[in-house]
């Protein structure tokens, strides 16, 4: 529109002017374009031949090496047809001729040019690494609405009748992205503290989950990828302790909460992968036939999945909708009554919405609406900033958080069996502690954070590492080190009564130390 008056994004003063050229919507974010066109079949016969006239093909190879999405099941990819062939690359080498060389260029290797026609009822595209597919409700067949996770309504907004749907995926870069981050974190965790490791392995998965929620359901790339990674992740803890018996290390150990000594991990492996009948699943989107178990192992616990416990995107924005309507009257009501809106008001919906509502009510509220442009300048920051941010995609300030995860730690305390039964498998008992309240490990000794900011050499450094780790190993040997775990293999250590199944050198050196001066003797003594 004029520069006194823009349009909204997406919108038009009116019909007149929209229908006026075939390009009907542009979006540009930082260096990917989207464009969507519509023609006449006149215009449409028009570019065709236009470029055919420059680039004539006799023995139809237009039609290889023409882009298309594999990710969707054959019957759901752009059907290749001669007429839409000709279209996707005449639009392309259109729209190409029309950037100045010495600006920027168009590649057709990393482009995409989805048509839809009379042929073809999907509409393809990728953006900000979600795959989508939109197929109008004009052109279901037979299937009718798909109702499942993973795909959203698309609503007229004047009728609000549902006039198409949108399949989402993850695309293969943010899968690659993913699995790089993972690998990143396993590669520089030379001597880390395992809760280090833990903490990052989170970061990562809650920054994936809550940007692609419900997509990631229906990837089923993705689901083996967290699997595959998640398992690493707990190998990597596993050989820190010299051993990868499955039997030492139950869940608990990894998934109970930091206050009662665990590593505190989420999980997105213990999921039940959706499988299609493979034979056909290939040609057109079958609906879910079996599933495949994720992780598994010994104890059969069930622990929670972190998807369960974020809410899908479609949800947030219909909520937000509501919410944000729900405040405009309630704001109003106010200003009629000449009161300030209070928490009362806005209780039910304090942390709802997209921005949440309770972002209104900060103490910096008037300088954030200044800072205009704040989502590229957080992505933007990855190239200033040596940290990976798996949150570059938003700001607490701006848009509240997103997810909540209170419900997730308590029912993982319940799938293992409840704070009692996590600290069966602890040192707890030979504590003598009356309960386990006053227990939290939050806080590392005070030796350790006195000696971080001396003058100490890189060994020193690294040993000062290990307390942490060596703190966990004691806390679940009753576990770790198991009697059950190797036949006949038994080390009794020396001058005190335990046994060691198995080389744990971390474990040892604590339990040496522990009863140092002939302490066990001295005990034994006292007592017998």
């Amino acid at each position: 529109g004029p520069p006194q008056r823009p349009n909204e994004f997406l919108t038009f003063q009116d019909l007149a002017t929209e229908t006026r050229h075939p390009i009907r919507l542009y979006s540009r974010y930082v260096n990917k374009v989207h464009m969507m066109f519509r023609f006449s079949a006149e215009e449409a016969k028009d570019l065709i031949q236009r470029y055919l006239t420059e680039h004539p093909d006799p023995n139809n190879e237009n039609i290889v090496g023409y882009n298309n999405k594999k990710c969707w099941p054959r019957d759901a990819r752009m059907r290749l047809m001669k007429h839409d062939v000709n279209l996707g690359r005449a639009v392309f080498w259109d729209m190409k001729n029309r950037l100045p060389r010495s600006m920027t260029t168009l590649e057709w290797d990393n482009a995409l040019v989805s048509v839809y026609s009379k042929d073809n009822p999907n509409l393809l595209f990728n953006m900000c690494g979600f795959e989508v597919r939109i197929l109008p409700k004009a052109r279901m067949a037979t299937e009718g609405f798909a109702n499942k996770d993973g795909v959203w309504s698309l609503q007229n907004e004047t009728t609000k009748e549902r006039t198409a749907q949108a399949f989402l995926r993850v695309d293969d870069e943010a899968l690659k992205a993913f699995e790089n981050r993972v690998r990143q974190i396993l590669m520089s965790s030379g001597s880390t503290t395992f809760t280090k490791i833990v903490n990052k392995w989170n970061t990562a998965l809650i920054g994936l989950m809550t940007y692609f929620r419900e997509a990631t359901v229906h990837t089923q790339e993705l689901l083996d990828l967290l699997v595959k990674c998640e398992n690493k992740i707990q190998t990597r803890i596993k050989i820190g302790l010299n051993s990868k018996m499955p039997s030492r290390f139950p869940p608990v150990i990894f998934y109970s909460p930091k206050e009662i000594g665990g590593l505190g991990m989420l999980s997105m492996g213990h999921i039940l992968i959706p499988q299609s009948d493979l034979r056909y699943s290939q040609q057109t989107d079958l609906g879910v036939t079996h599933f495949r178990a994720g992780m598994s192992h010994e104890e059969e616990q069930l622990i929670p999945n972190l998807y369960r416990y974020i809410q899908p995107w479609e949800s947030e924005f219909v909520d937000s909708q509501r919410v944000w309507a729900e405040y405009a009257l309630k704001r109003q009501e106010a200003q009629a009554q000449n009161r300030r809106l209070t928490l009362e008001d806005l209780e039910d919906s304090w942390d709802r919405g997209i921005p949440r509502i309770n972002t209104l009510f900060q103490k910096d509220r008037h300088t954030l609406a200044y800072d205009k442009g704040w989502r590229v300048r957080t992505e933007f920051k990855m190239f200033q900033v040596l940290r990976q941010n798996p949150f570059w995609w938003t700001h607490q300030r701006h848009d509240g958080k997103l997810w909540n995860l209170n419900n997730y730690r308590t029912d993982v305390i319940q799938a293992l069996g409840g704070v009692e039964g996590i600290l069966e498998h602890t040192l707890f008992k030979g504590t003598y502690f009356p309960t386990w309240e006053g227990l939290f490990w939050e806080k590392a000794s005070g030796f350790e954070e006195s000696m971080k900011y001396k003058k100490l050499t890189n060994a020193q450094r690294s040993g000062l590492n290990q307390i942490p780790n060596r703190r966990f190993t004691l806390w679940w040997s009753p576990t770790i080190n198991r009697a059950n775990v190797y036949v006949g293999f038994q080390v009794q250590l020396d001058l005190t009564g335990i046994f060691m199944h198995g080389k744990i050198p971390t474990l040892k050196i604590s339990l040496i130390q522990i009863f140092r001066a002939h302490l066990w003797q001295k005990v034994h003594e006292s007592l017998v």
